[in-house]
């Protein structure tokens, strides 16, 4: 994973001014690597950090890292909008359950055989294969098949 002074010089490197909020938030990311955040939580841990910072710089600098590719913005159910660190992650992708919610993280071999499709089929390269699918998990396809038959 990168340290904070390597994503501090790649946003340089990006033309970004690194600004007292962007080094909270770099940090707060990386603090968090491995979880899903709302939006609120991250305000919260701004606003305790940086009391005079505003909610629209923090708006401003989530959409700039989402930009860059720093952190995905993902739509989950029961969970709403939510962020994560992807900078130096391969497979961002997940298959979600629409019944019980049960959330998977996808399998990389899947998704490199996508990623050559998307060359072989479209001349696409070097695809960002963030994805969520949407379907059922065995235990709720089994209980919807049962209650139909019913």
């Amino acid at each position: 994973m990168k340290k904070h002074k390597d994503l501090v010089a790649y946003l340089r490197s990006k033309g970004l001014r690194i600004t007292p909020s962007k080094e909270i938030l770099i940090q707060f990311f990386l603090d968090n690597h491995t979880r899903h955040i709302p939006l609120k939580e991250i305000h919260e841990h701004l606003i305790s950090t940086a009391p005079d910072i505003e909610r629209t710089t923090i708006y401003r600098n989530i959409e700039k890292f989402i930009s860059l590719g720093l952190i995905q913005e993902l739509d989950l159910p029961k969970k709403g909008k939510v962020y994560q660190y992807v900078f130096d992650k391969k497979v961002q992708h997940y298959y979600i359950c629409k019944s019980c919610g049960k959330m998977n993280k996808g399998n990389e071999e899947l998704f490199k055989k996508i990623e050559k499709a998307l060359k072989d089929i479209h001349d696409f390269s070097k695809a960002n294969l963030s994805v969520l699918f949407f379907g059922f998990c065995a235990k709720c396809d089994v209980d919807l098949q049962h209650e139909a038959e019913l």
